[in-house]
């Protein structure tokens, strides 16, 4: 188990009787485990704090034995679009500009790209959206906050000013709202890659189908008129 964090680490609850755990102070961009040694990889809601995917999933690639999987969830781009619009009006309306107040998130065909650049194979990705309502816009900054999921970029403003707060969540009711509540979408992008392996399912060679696409579908008209 490794986190950035000791505290967060010694938070996690106790492993099951006869499992050993060990804890590790990691650096996510900067992987201390030897080539080809680990069987499995796991990374939950955390990537969107990585500032050089590419190079983390290299090594997440070189760390792994062959056959060994990567999986994992990350924040997809849609996550809190409401959030990001709404503060985005607020300040173009009382300020004539806009700042960053909403971490970057990752799009779907990026996290496919990104893996296969780093070597992985059989790729599978999913996307699932979880909605929360919250009574305002304070509710939720509240609990982004206690989620320690404040702005991560860079070039983040240091701060939200009163007035333009204010406007956002005006803003956020009008576009969003309904019977009091504002919604918050958390887009959650789940992946599974495999290191190569002599063992895989290999593709087929170019040509060597006995059977197109067009006999399908033909068969299929046929079934569909015997019914």
């Amino acid at each position: 188990m490794t986190d950035m964090s000791e505290d967060l680490l010694h938070q996690a609850a106790p492993p099951e009787e006869g499992v050993n755990v060990e804890r590790l102070v990691v650096d996510e961009e900067k992987l201390p485990f030897e080539e080809n040694s680990i069987d499995l990889v796991i990374s939950s809601l955390s990537l969107h704090w990585v500032n050089n995917l590419p190079s983390t999933f290299m090594q997440v690639a070189r760390s792994l034995k062959n056959d060994g999987a990567f999986m994992g969830c990350v924040f997809g781009g849609d996550t809190l679009f409401e959030l990001r619009s709404s503060l985005q009006l607020a300040e173009v309306e009382r300020l004539g500009g806009l700042f960053g107040h909403v971490s970057p998130f990752t799009e779907v065909r990026d996290i496919g790209g990104l893996l296969n650049q780093a070597g992985f194979t059989l790729l599978t990705i999913d996307a699932d959206e979880i909605v929360v309502n919250y009574p305002s816009i304070f509710e939720l900054m509240w609990d982004l906050k206690g989620m320690a999921e404040n702005n991560c970029a860079w070039t983040r403003s240091p701060r939200i000013q009163k007035e333009v707060m204010m406007a956002a969540g005006a803003i956020y009711q009008e576009m969003y709202g309904e019977e009091g509540k504002i919604p918050a979408t958390f887009q959650i992008l789940y992946f599974l890659g495999w290191k190569p392996d002599p063992s895989q399912p290999q593709p087929a060679p170019r040509g060597s189908a006995t059977h197109s696409l067009t006999d399908l579908e033909k068969a299929i008209k046929e079934a569909s008129k015997k019914k």
